[in-house]
């Protein structure tokens, strides 16, 4: 039994005191100590909570994605280079108003967002230059409604600016910073809005929703929307005409003594999400007689890659369908990419081709490829022609379909001439920028005047209401036209501009037109 009382000992002697090895080594002890303090501190580092992230740009606009997207009074610009000085001069008038309003007596006020995109990336139909020039427009009537009597007098307005950003989490983050600010700022509608696309319709219905469905309940008013399809949404009107009256317009001008022989080819964007390139097509094709279409419509798919390709590969089926007109149903970020080949198809020297396209094509003159479309204008077998929603020299041409106070405020000595000098009205921007917010402060202070508690104060439900209003004697006379609203929102025989941009990229206005051929006049509102 030697040996198992031998291993007891042994082993109690383990356990009761350090191993021989150890006990050769006494700072072993010490230093066990200092290794495991500095793991335990390495877990504390590495295991720690990540400190929150201050997502702030300034008041009302967070950082999403990288961008800064939100609402602001002005005070904090989205693009420094390209909007600084104009949200400078709508920050004091926005200031202006609330010291008046702030004074004992002082006037009522409410706010009016101005919502869209303010930085387009290099996929977005607009540009740097247009955006600019919409929110001018908008300015141009805040000012107008402030400081002179053409509009009334009361509430005053404050011009708020909401940036949508390019995806759906930045303009859900918009859309909650205006409901936040719904109450303080008195926000009762909103305008602008975008272009005609599906996620533009999204933002739209949460706007204009009650609060049970979620929604602001407030009332929309769209500067350059012009898809049908949108007059399904409820709270929503447009100062644009709808893509319907463009193609009207447009199949009118073909119906022309010197265009009324020639034979139609329509190329087509199929892109899913774009309400104006398939309604635009659509509307066309049925405004125009089958007899005068030389083949079938020829189309493409923007969301996808290898656009310039596919329209390069087309040209040989152009030519065998010889066409004396291409109508182009697409955005205008592609018509260079058509009409570079369309110099150089294989029948070039055939025949000549007029190409007429919708109101995007306003666009082309400000974006990156306007090079390559003079390119094609000056070689003369090529013309291009659009179906404008504003242009000035249309009121020459139609006086009477321009009616009242807010053209002269586009004309010389007018507040935005005198203001923005160097700028140019060819795009139309800048004129459905102040439509739109000239309608929505037509709609408010009928509401105010109207007040049954004659209190002055006005909701975004009661705005929506007054809506059915504004037609007739009440149709707002804008600079882009008259606007008398129908029952789906839509202005009723609002005037078309159709335009050209010449060999030199100058811009002109040919005719003016409408759904039907004449555009509305103040004898056919007065009766």
């Amino acid at each position: 039994m030697g040996w198992l009382r031998g291993n007891r000992e042994r082993r109690s002697g383990w356990v009761g005191e350090l191993p021989p090895w150890w006990r050769r080594w006494p700072g072993n002890a010490i230093s066990l100590v200092a290794v495991l303090a500095v793991v335990a501190g390495a877990l504390v580092w590495i295991l720690r909570p990540d400190p929150p992230v201050d997502t702030s740009c300034a008041e009302g606009v967070v950082r999403v994605e990288g961008v800064c997207v939100g609402l602001t009074d002005g005070s904090y610009h989205f693009d420094e280079k390209n909007l600084g000085p104009l949200f400078e001069r709508i920050k004091a008038e926005n200031d202006t108003v609330d010291e008046e309003s702030a004074k004992k007596g002082g006037v009522s006020h409410v706010g009016i967002v101005y919502l869209m995109s303010m930085v387009p990336d290099a996929k977005d139909t607009n540009t740097p230059d247009s955006v600019r020039h919409e929110l001018q427009g908008a300015y141009t009537a805040q000012m107008e409604a402030n400081h002179t009597n053409k509009y009334g007098d009361t509430p005053k307005i404050k011009l708020l600016l909401g940036h949508l950003g390019n995806g759906a989490a930045q303009a859900d983050t918009t859309l909650e910073q205006i409901r936040l600010r719904t109450a303080p700022e008195r926000i009762v509608a909103v305008a602008g809005l975008g272009t005609s696309t599906r996620a533009t319709e999204g933002v739209i219905r949460r706007i204009t929703a009650p609060p049970a469905e979620k929604g602001l309940q407030l009332a929309a008013v769209g500067s350059v929307l012009t898809a049908d399809t949108l007059s399904k949404v409820p709270g929503l009107v447009r100062v644009a005409p709808v893509n319907s009256d463009e193609a009207s317009a447009a199949a009118a001008f073909l119906r022309q003594k010197e265009n009324v022989r020639k034979r139609v080819l329509v190329v087509q964007d199929q892109r899913a999400d774009d309400h104006y390139t398939k309604t635009l097509g659509d509307r066309f094709l049925a405004a125009l007689p089958p007899e005068r279409l030389a083949a079938k419509t020829e189309k493409y798919d923007s969301s996808q890659a290898g656009v310039a390709t596919a329209f390069k590969t087309r040209m040989s089926t152009i030519c065998a369908a010889k066409p004396d007109v291409v109508y182009f149903a697409g955005r205008g970020i592609d018509l260079p990419r058509f009409l570079a080949p369309l110099k150089d198809r294989p029948c070039a020297n055939d025949r000549p081709v007029l190409v007429i396209s919708g109101d995007d094509a306003s666009q082309t003159a400000q974006a990156a490829g306007f090079q390559d479309i003079k390119d094609t204008l000056r070689d003369g077998n090529v013309r291009l022609v659009y179906t404008g929603l504003a242009h000035p020299g249309s009121w020459k041409l139609r006086p009477t379909a321009y009616p009242g106070a807010a053209k002269p405020s586009f004309g010389e000595g007018g507040r935005f001439r005198t203001t923005f000098k160097e700028e140019a009205l060819d795009d139309g921007q800048a004129i459905m920028g102040h439509d739109a917010v000239l309608t929505a402060v037509a709609g408010i202070r009928l509401v105010a005047e109207n007040s049954v508690n004659n209190n002055g104060a006005v909701s975004g439900s009661e705005v929506i209401q007054i809506w059915g209003s504004l037609h007739g004697t009440e149709a707002v006379q804008g600079a882009s036209g008259l606007i008398s609203l129908g029952s789906d929102g839509s202005p009723e025989r609002k005037a078309v501009p159709i335009i050209e941009i010449g060999k030199d990229g100058s811009v002109s206005t040919l005719a003016v037109s409408a759904q039907g051929g004449s555009p509305l006049t103040t004898k056919d509102v007065t009766g």
